[in-house]
This record gives structure tokens, sequence and C-alpha cells, in this order.
């Protein structure tokens, strides 16, 4: 190899971001052994390793981390069309992204939005993620391409683009013997209560309004997430303070009803967050577009809605 095109430099960059060349593979567009062999020579070319294996993956190499930023630059300046990646057509793209949600968006969101998803790109595959306080630096590095959620942690090199607004409401199972209909402050504070633990989520925000208001809650029950909460309110007098289109869609299901809550809990926006290295990614531009077109700008949820 005598020369290095626009797709070496982007292959360097991909095996870096996903730290593997496996994971690499639906990025930039070749097979494994196809990719290992582009490596190989791009590694005689450069005198250098570049890659060794360790226990977090492939690690660039001390020569490889010097020359990186001088790769990003090299990519814009040989980009001609202003996208450091090939083009993205959906209809055939069999793309493998990864997003970021909340339990409650793996619920309420990303069955709405798969559905959408098939009928334009059927081939394309998703993986599902925690959102969590590790999502930065997973969007940094590729491993994540988008975040969609309630984030305060995102400072600077990423985008953020809001979709719509949400509040909460109060759920407990439909037989509740002592709360049918409404809720009081007395009534809801005489109560046992389940909480969500889920650091670098929106719920951190909510624990904090309640302790501000002196709102102090009985917990008998910590969950890390909200899988398999309908099975746990049925099962229980439990109330849990949710997002109040998880708590629509239990109250249509007959699992749970949802009640206002009997204080006043500012309502809060829902984004998708991504890093400024993906801006113009074509697949990461086509992705956010498709999620702004079906999530954005959804009109509020009440109970009884």
């Amino acid at each position: 190899m005598t020369r290095l095109d626009l797709y070496d430099l982007l292959l360097l960059k991909e095996i870096h971001a996903a730290q593997s060349v496996s994971r690499a593979v639906d990025h930039v567009g070749l097979s494994q052994p196809a990719i290992s062999v582009r490596l190989g020579h791009l590694r005689q070319h450069f005198g250098d390793a570049l890659f060794v294996r360790t226990s977090g993956g492939m690690m660039a190499t001390p020569f490889l981390e010097s020359l990186l930023p001088h790769i990003e630059q090299a990519i814009l300046l040989l980009n001609t069309e202003g996208n450091p990646y090939r083009s993205f057509e959906p209809a055939t793209s069999t793309r493998r992204f990864r997003l970021g949600l909340s339990h409650i968006g793996q619920l309420v969101m990303l069955p709405a939005l798969m559905g959408s998803l098939r009928n334009i790109a059927p081939n394309i595959k998703i993986d599902s993620l925690d959102l969590d306080e590790l999502s930065a630096n997973l969007l940094e590095s590729g491993k994540l391409d988008l975040a969609i959620g309630y984030a305060t942690d995102l400072q600077t090199g990423f985008y953020q683009q809001r979709l719509f607004t949400e509040n909460y409401v109060c759920i407990m199972r439909p037989d509740h013997p002592r709360i049918r209909g409404a809720l009081s402050r007395e009534g809801y504070l005489a109560e046992a209560h389940l909480a969500l633990d889920a650091p670098g989520t929106g719920h951190t925000r909510l624990e904090k309004t309640l302790f501000e208001q002196g709102i102090d809650r009985n917990v008998t029950l910590r969950v890390p997430s909200y899988l398999g909460l309908e099975a746990i309110i049925s099962a229980s007098d439990l109330l849990a303070i949710v997002p109040a289109r998880l708590g629509r869609t239990l109250a249509r299901q007959g699992k749970a009803q949802a009640l206002a809550l009997p204080f006043s809990i500012e309502p809060y926006e829902i984004r998708q967050y991504w890093h400024e290295r993906y801006h113009r990614d074509a697949g990461n531009m086509w992705l956010r577009k498709q999620v702004f077109e079906h999530l954005s700008n959804l009109p509020e949820v009440f109970p009884g809605i």
C-alpha cells in the first residue's frame, strides 16, 4: 500500500470508535475478514500495530492516538460532499443503529418507532441500550448513535433537539382499597410507595423536586427500572409516580389507574441527543429525521386521556 484514500481513514476512525473490528462492520460496509485484510495493509503502511487487543477491546496505540486529530482533519479536507460517510440508502441498508432509551422509552416510544422504521428501512437493525450516566461517553465514542430522553449532563460537543413535553401521574392498581378516582395529598402520603432508582435519567430530577417540596414518601420498594411495573402494582397497594404516557398505556390496558398528582411537578422536555462527531453522518442524519418526524410535538397527556 503506497497511498491512502478516504476510506482507509474512515476505517481507522470507526475501529477506534467501536474498539472492535466486528462492531465496525455495520458502519464501514465491509465484512470482518475484509476489514482485517485492509487493517493489515494499513499496519504495514505505517509500520505500527495501530490497534492492540486489551480487556476493554481494540485500543489504539500511542502512534495512532497521535494521528487521530490529523485523520479527522484529513477526512474533512478529502470529503468533497460535506459528509465523511458513505451515502445512506434506507431501503437497502443493513446498518445496525444503537439507541439510548430510558425504560419508559423502551415501553412507550420504541414500539411505535420500530413500526415506522420497518416500513421504510426493512433491513436495518436496532439495538436498544439503557439510558444512564454513561450515555454521554457512549455517544462520544460512537457506541451509541442517539440518546432519546431527558438529560442534564450533556455539555460541550453535543447536539440536542426537542421532541415533546412530558409530565407525571400517579398510578396504583385499579381496585386499590383506599384510592378510587381522586388522590389527596394526605391520602398520597399515607400510602406505601414504589420508587425508581435510575441515575442518569429524568427521574433524578423528580426525586430532587419532591425533596424540595418536602414530600416525604414511605418508599418500601426501589427498583432499577419500570420493566414489569404493572405486575408489581397489580399485586400490591403501592403507589408509583410515572411519566404520563406510561400511565395512560397501563390504564388503557386495565393494569392500573392513573391519577393526577396532588402537588405540582413541572413538565419536562424529551429530546434527542447526538455527538458532533456524527453530526454529518448520513445514517445518523436519517435516523434523527425519522425520530423527529414520528415523535416531535406529541400532545401532553393528562389523567383520564
